[in-house]
């Protein structure tokens, strides 16, 4: 297949009208920092030789400027609500460890919970489901991991580009985890897997299969098969349905992303030994 190019004319997979692509990020380049004066990060995973990224991962033949309008409408307003909960590090300035008056934290523990009020929890649902989408729709393969059923996909498209809130809340329903101590930058690909029992309240969970989405300290759990009594369980955490919402803390020490980073780091240089430090473009400098 040859390589897209930018400018080059197709049909936007979000609208379906043809015109020219244009760059799209599928997570925005703002939630997704490079790092400070330009360093590289290492790419790792997926059994391939480690290499450097400077940038976080777009899509040539995604969409027109159209669609690429509609997707920068979501995450302008999302940007700024994340910003404003301090739920993303780079809204903390000099905080090394949240400190919100909304945050509790358990003694003891790493654990705790905040609870949060969106200002536009409709349209945050919508900006995570565009997440999911144009995961799903790239051709990229740091994406792979993220598929769905045909019929899944085009009720997701529609609702993505027509701006539908009044999605039912077993539809791929969002709930999220936050990070609460500063923890090394780096990005990380949406991939699936199966979320562990939790209690909320009186309920106590089960194992609900999930597509995770991470960027800068914040965790999204998109779950895809969540039942009525998992989504009845979990309404006080689901983003949409209330303006409220609650959701769990974890110290970058004791957080699965951290420990997730560990084990792909060590799986890529025992596979490739002095690779993971070739590709890291700030140990490399300090050689």
């Amino acid at each position: 297949m040859a390589k897209t190019k930018k400018g080059q004319v197709g049909t936007c997979k979000l609208t379906g009208n043809c015109g020219p692509f244009v760059k799209s990020h599928i997570i925005p380049r703002a939630l997704s920092l490079p790092r400070a004066g330009g360093i590289a990060f290492p790419q790792l995973g997926q059994r391939e030789r480690p290499s450097r990224r400077f940038d976080s991962w777009y899509d040539l033949a995604l969409v027109t400027q159209a669609g690429e309008g509609i997707l920068t409408d979501y995450d302008t307003c999302a940007i700024e609500e994340l910003r404003r909960l301090k739920l993303v590090w780079q809204s903390w300035g000099p905080m090394k460890a949240l400190s919100t008056s909304d945050a509790d934290m358990f003694p003891g523990t790493p654990n705790g919970i905040r609870q949060i009020s969106f200002d536009y929890a409709a349209k945050m649902r919508l900006f995570f489901l565009s997440l999911l989408w144009r995961a799903a729709v790239t051709d990229r393969r740091e994406f792979s991991e993220i598929t769905l059923k045909s019929s899944d996909a085009r009720r997701l498209r529609r609702a993505v580009r027509d701006g539908d809130t009044n999605l039912p809340d077993d539809f791929f329903p969002i709930t999220l985890s936050q990070i609460s101590t500063r923890g090394l930058s780096h990005n990380h690909g949406p991939i699936s897997e199966v979320k562990q029992p939790v209690t909320v309240g009186k309920y106590t969970g089960k194992p609900l299969p999930i597509f995770r989405v991470y960027f800068d300290g914040l965790s999204v759990h998109i779950h895809t098969k969540a039942d009525n009594e998992a989504v009845d369980g979990l309404k006080p955490m689901l983003v949409g349905p209330n303006n409220k919402i609650v959701l769990p803390t974890v110290t970058w020490e004791a957080s699965w992303q951290a420990q997730n980073l560990a084990n792909v780091m060590a799986d890529a240089e025992y596979e490739f030994p002095g690779a993971v430090a070739g590709a890291d473009g700030r140990k490399s400098d300090q050689d």
